[in-house]
Protein backbone atom coordinates (compact mmCIF):
# COMPACT_ATOMS: atom_id res chain seq x y z
CA UNK A 1 0.00 0.00 0.00
CA UNK A 2 1.01 3.52 -0.91
CA UNK A 3 -0.58 6.70 0.97
CA UNK A 4 -0.08 9.91 -0.29
CA UNK A 5 0.52 11.91 2.96
CA UNK A 6 3.57 10.89 5.78
CA UNK A 7 1.73 11.01 8.80
CA UNK A 8 -1.26 8.44 7.32
CA UNK A 9 0.39 4.79 7.79
CA UNK A 10 -1.84 1.42 8.11
CA UNK A 11 -2.86 0.29 11.38
CA UNK A 12 -1.39 -3.15 12.50
CA UNK A 13 -1.55 -4.19 15.65
CA UNK A 14 1.72 -6.17 16.60
CA UNK A 15 1.47 -9.49 18.75
CA UNK A 16 2.64 -7.55 21.39
CA UNK A 17 0.01 -5.19 21.83
CA UNK A 18 -2.96 -8.11 21.57
CA UNK A 19 -0.97 -10.17 24.06
CA UNK A 20 -1.13 -7.34 26.86
CA UNK A 21 -4.34 -6.13 25.83
CA UNK A 22 -5.34 -9.77 26.85
CA UNK A 23 -3.35 -9.97 30.12
CA UNK A 24 -4.80 -6.69 30.75
CA UNK A 25 -8.48 -8.36 30.51
CA UNK A 26 -7.74 -11.33 32.67
CA UNK A 27 -6.25 -8.76 35.90
CA UNK A 28 -9.67 -6.89 35.36
CA UNK A 29 -11.79 -9.93 35.48
CA UNK A 30 -9.76 -11.22 38.57
CA UNK A 31 -10.28 -7.90 40.06
CA UNK A 32 -13.41 -7.37 39.69
CA UNK A 33 -14.12 -11.28 41.64
CA UNK A 34 -12.06 -9.83 44.60
CA UNK A 35 -14.23 -7.09 44.90
CA UNK A 36 -17.21 -9.12 44.48
CA UNK A 37 -15.69 -11.50 47.17
CA UNK A 38 -14.94 -8.91 49.22
CA UNK A 39 -18.20 -7.35 49.43
CA UNK A 40 -20.08 -10.27 50.21
CA UNK A 41 -17.44 -11.10 52.98
CA UNK A 42 -18.43 -7.44 54.08
CA UNK A 43 -22.12 -8.03 53.56
CA UNK A 44 -21.86 -10.73 56.12
CA UNK A 45 -19.97 -8.95 58.77
CA UNK A 46 -22.36 -6.19 58.19
CA UNK A 47 -25.28 -8.31 60.23
CA UNK A 48 -27.84 -7.64 57.19
CA UNK A 49 -28.51 -10.96 54.50
CA UNK A 50 -28.30 -9.67 51.11
CA UNK A 51 -31.63 -10.47 50.81
CA UNK A 52 -32.72 -7.48 53.44
CA UNK A 53 -30.46 -5.01 52.33
CA UNK A 54 -31.98 -5.67 48.68
CA UNK A 55 -35.23 -4.95 50.09
CA UNK A 56 -34.09 -1.76 51.73
CA UNK A 57 -32.85 -0.62 49.01
CA UNK A 58 -35.73 -1.73 46.94
CA UNK A 59 -37.86 0.88 49.85
CA UNK A 60 -35.35 3.23 49.01
CA UNK A 61 -35.79 3.72 45.20
CA UNK A 62 -39.77 3.16 45.36
CA UNK A 63 -39.81 6.62 47.97
CA UNK A 64 -37.71 8.02 45.32
CA UNK A 65 -39.35 7.29 42.10
CA UNK A 66 -42.58 8.05 44.40
CA UNK A 67 -41.82 11.73 44.52
CA UNK A 68 -41.44 11.52 48.71
CA UNK A 69 -38.16 12.12 49.33
CA UNK A 70 -36.76 15.69 49.19
CA UNK A 71 -34.29 15.32 46.43
CA UNK A 72 -34.55 15.08 42.71
CA UNK A 73 -35.30 11.61 41.39
CA UNK A 74 -31.68 10.95 40.02
CA UNK A 75 -30.17 12.44 43.21
CA UNK A 76 -32.15 10.51 44.98
CA UNK A 77 -31.87 7.45 42.97
CA UNK A 78 -27.65 8.15 43.01
CA UNK A 79 -27.77 8.18 46.72
CA UNK A 80 -29.65 5.45 46.83
CA UNK A 81 -27.50 3.24 45.04
CA UNK A 82 -24.35 4.51 47.09
CA UNK A 83 -25.86 4.33 49.83
CA UNK A 84 -26.85 0.34 48.93
CA UNK A 85 -22.59 -0.19 48.01
CA UNK A 86 -21.75 0.85 51.35
CA UNK A 87 -23.61 -1.49 52.97
CA UNK A 88 -22.93 -4.20 50.89
CA UNK A 89 -19.48 -3.55 51.86
CA UNK A 90 -20.04 -2.76 55.50
CA UNK A 91 -18.93 0.61 55.59
CA UNK A 92 -22.48 1.99 56.01
CA UNK A 93 -22.30 4.13 58.88
CA UNK A 94 -25.98 3.98 60.06
CA UNK A 95 -26.36 5.83 63.73
CA UNK A 96 -25.00 9.04 63.56
CA UNK A 97 -26.57 11.61 65.55
CA UNK A 98 -23.86 12.52 68.04
CA UNK A 99 -21.67 13.53 64.18
CA UNK A 100 -24.84 15.72 63.59
CA UNK A 101 -24.35 17.09 67.06
CA UNK A 102 -20.81 17.67 66.80
CA UNK A 103 -21.32 19.38 63.21
CA UNK A 104 -23.96 21.86 64.55
CA UNK A 105 -21.95 22.74 67.36
CA UNK A 106 -18.96 23.33 65.13
CA UNK A 107 -21.43 25.88 62.43
CA UNK A 108 -21.75 27.28 65.95
CA UNK A 109 -18.06 28.61 66.25
CA UNK A 110 -18.30 30.03 62.76
CA UNK A 111 -20.76 33.20 64.39
CA UNK A 112 -19.40 35.86 66.85
CA UNK A 113 -18.14 35.03 69.97
CA UNK A 114 -20.53 36.81 71.81
CA UNK A 115 -23.28 34.53 69.54
CA UNK A 116 -21.89 31.39 70.44
CA UNK A 117 -23.22 30.29 73.55
CA UNK A 118 -26.33 31.32 72.70
CA UNK A 119 -26.03 29.10 69.23
CA UNK A 120 -24.78 26.02 71.55
CA UNK A 121 -27.45 26.32 73.74
CA UNK A 122 -29.93 26.29 70.47
CA UNK A 123 -28.41 22.98 69.10
CA UNK A 124 -28.05 21.59 73.01
CA UNK A 125 -31.98 22.01 74.43
CA UNK A 126 -33.65 24.30 72.28
CA UNK A 127 -37.48 25.76 73.80
CA UNK A 128 -38.83 24.85 70.01
CA UNK A 129 -38.00 23.27 67.40
CA UNK A 130 -39.74 23.53 63.85
CA UNK A 131 -39.22 22.61 60.30
CA UNK A 132 -37.91 19.52 58.93
CA UNK A 133 -35.38 18.91 55.84
CA UNK A 134 -38.40 18.81 52.98
CA UNK A 135 -39.04 21.88 53.93
CA UNK A 136 -35.89 23.50 53.66
CA UNK A 137 -34.27 23.07 57.39
CA UNK A 138 -34.54 22.42 61.14
CA UNK A 139 -34.99 25.95 63.01
CA UNK A 140 -34.05 25.71 66.87
CA UNK A 141 -35.83 28.37 68.83
CA UNK A 142 -34.22 29.60 72.74
CA UNK A 143 -36.30 32.30 74.40
CA UNK A 144 -33.92 34.16 77.02
CA UNK A 145 -35.40 36.64 79.14
CA UNK A 146 -33.05 39.27 79.13
CA UNK A 147 -34.20 42.18 81.88
CA UNK A 148 -34.61 45.81 80.48
CA UNK A 149 -31.77 48.40 81.30
CA UNK A 150 -33.05 51.12 83.60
Amino acid sequence: MTFSHPNIAPRTKPLAHLALRKTVAMLSVAAAGLLITSAALAAGASGKSNAELDAQYQREKAVCTSGQSNQDKATCLREAGAAYQQAKQGSLQTNQSQQYSRNAIERCKSLPTQDQADCQRRIDNPTEVEGNALSGGILRKEVTVVPASQ
